[in-house]
């Protein structure tokens, strides 16, 4: 079994303004196939687990009687609370705890885990979320690719500018060198396995999308290693290089790509 990571827990801190803004939605027909699929009742309760600003528990939350929205920045927390009540949606439940210590109630009908199950103590994660489900109930691990990863010139030079840019903000620690390697070595599915589920299966969706250089930069400054706080004082510098690199491959200024998004559903025996 491959060792676990441990990440840093102030990787976010900061933000939940761009997460929340720049952060594309999973696909409205990647959640109508998970409802499907589960399936969910509509009057069950589903947990958000590491929910950033609240990627799943907001659309999903009209289709459960009571959401729970948990994770321990509590800057994305207190911005998705906010949120919440500017809508109007009273049937979140917002904490701001970590998904290894926070204690409870068991009886979810769904856990969803958005793009951070990697960065969890997935054994750990792996048995409480089984112990926090009613019988055959279902875990989703949602996931969604960066829009720098691809072979488009503008998708090369956002890569290599970022390593430039880690190197001189020293923020190359931020990301653990190995998780990828680790990550294959023990696939999540082999994590959800060993806690008790069974396993169903992995579902992918592609969806073109067009980005402009203010939706990438605020999607870079949403991540763990070139956020606002990571660059301090350098800011304004990155902007400007990251605005220069990406019009010298696309003077027009629009920038499109196939995004991938999926996720892998495992669910408690009955």
């Amino acid at each position: 079994m491959a060792g676990e990571l441990r990440f840093r827990t102030d990787l976010y801190r900061g933000t939940a303004p761009f997460y929340d803004r720049y952060r594309r939605p999973y696909p409205n027909e990647l959640l109508a196939d998970l409802r499907r699929r589960l399936p969910v009742s509509g009057s069950g309760r589903l947990l958000d687990l590491a929910c950033g600003t609240g990627q799943v528990a907001f659309p999903l939350a009209e289709y459960f009687s009571e959401v729970w929205a948990v994770d321990q920045e509590e800057g994305s927390v207190a911005y998705g609370r906010a949120k919440a009540e500017t809508r109007g949606i009273t049937n979140i439940t917002w904490v701001a705890g970590s998904a290894e210590a926070t204690a409870l109630d068991a009886n979810f009908e769904l856990i969803a885990v958005g793009n951070a199950f990697q960065r969890l103590d997935r054994q750990l994660v792996a048995k409480r979320m089984y112990s926090w489900l009613q019988p055959g109930g279902g875990v989703a691990l949602l996931w969604s690719s960066t829009p720098w990863r691809g072979d488009r010139p503008w998708q090369r030079a956002m890569t290599e500018l970022f390593e430039d840019w880690m190197d001189r903000a020293g923020t190359t620690d931020r990301v653990p060198a190995a998780w990828e390697a680790i990550m294959h070595e023990d696939p999540h599915e082999q994590v959800l396995r060993r806690a008790g589920f069974q396993y169903v299966g992995d579902f992918d969706f592609s969806v073109e999308q067009t980005w402009r250089v203010e939706a990438l930069t605020g999607f870079v400054y949403r991540t763990s290693f070139l956020n606002t706080d990571a660059l301090g004082d350098k800011l304004r510098t990155f902007e400007r290089a990251l605005a220069d690199r990406l019009l010298s491959c696309e003077p027009g200024g629009t920038f499109q790509e196939f995004a991938n998004y999926a996720y892998q559903l495992a669910r408690k025996p009955r």
